[in-house]
């Protein structure tokens, strides 16, 4: 059986038979972004008339959703592809995208994934899980939908990456509960890299370079917590990661095991 495969994050990539289907403009790329996203059910067409030529009178914004959703069945349905295999159009009118259909989405798969195991504590997750886990933080390619501005594109963007940056703390704090050092601090830093901002990853990820006899790693983070903050916001660390930065150091070298105060929030 052919699949239609979507793509979703680092911007909007639809194969079929390893071809690319879209040939359509960007309004109506958001269009049918817009109902991949909102999958779940169909929609009202004054809704998406609407949401996409709000700005135009009611008859027009309608005569635009219709003339865009002409040239999406014209691109999104070619030759050998029945009417509504991927787009339904109900009864009553509504449009959406047929979530019964063979198709793969990324961000479907994604969500599936990461939810399904976040929900619970690392402590009580097994392997096989965790490697669906990292198969699908493997799938976040790049944010959702780069190049859609609107406000409903912004919005989606910003849960994905939120979910993002959560599924990697639950990797960064299962690879700690079993000792794998490595992976558990270069989950830290992918989330460094994408917001260098949080503190609560750099204290994280310093007290994991303590628990591991690393105390210059831990210091050497600090630094670079302490400088983002400086060159960025022009403010020093929160007094948790002083604190945190203070331990270390009066502990000294020979400190190996994590500082009482704040590692809780790792484990």
């Amino acid at each position: 059986m052919n699949v239609l495969r979507i793509c979703l994050f680092g911007g909007l990539r639809i194969t079929y038979n390893g071809e690319s289907t879209i040939k359509v403009t960007q309004t109506v790329q958001s269009l049918l972004a817009y109902m991949l996203i909102k999958r779940q059910r169909c929609h009202p067409r004054e809704v998406l008339a609407g949401l996409f030529w709000g700005d135009r009178p009611e008859d027009q914004a309608r005569s635009c959703l219709s003339t865009a959703l002409w040239r999406l069945r014209r691109s999104f349905e070619p030759a050998g592809i029945a009417h509504g295999d991927w787009l339904l159009t109900t009864p009553t009118g509504e449009i959406g995208f047929n979530p019964a259909s063979a198709h793969w989405l990324d961000v479907a798969v994604y969500e599936e994934q990461v939810s399904a195991v976040i929900a619970r504590p690392p402590q009580a997750i097994n392997a096989d899980a965790i490697t669906g886990l990292e198969r699908a933080v493997g799938l976040y390619a790049g944010e959702l939908l780069e190049g859609f501005d609107e406000p409903w594109a912004v919005g989606e963007r910003e849960r994905l990456a939120a979910m993002h940056i959560n599924a990697l703390t639950y990797l960064m704090r299962y690879h700690d509960h079993h000792g794998a050092y490595e992976e558990s601090v270069a989950h830290g830093q992918q989330i460094l890299q994408r917001d260098p901002l949080r503190e609560e990853t750099h204290r994280a990820v310093m007290l994991i370079h303590v628990k591991h006899g690393q105390r210059a790693l831990a210091l050497r983070q600090y630094e670079y917590c302490r400088q983002v903050l400086a060159d960025e916001l022009g403010i020093a660390p929160m007094p948790e990661t002083q604190a945190v930065y203070q331990q270390i150091v009066t502990a000294g070298p020979h400190m190996y095991a994590p500082p009482v105060a704040g590692y809780h929030d790792l484990t």
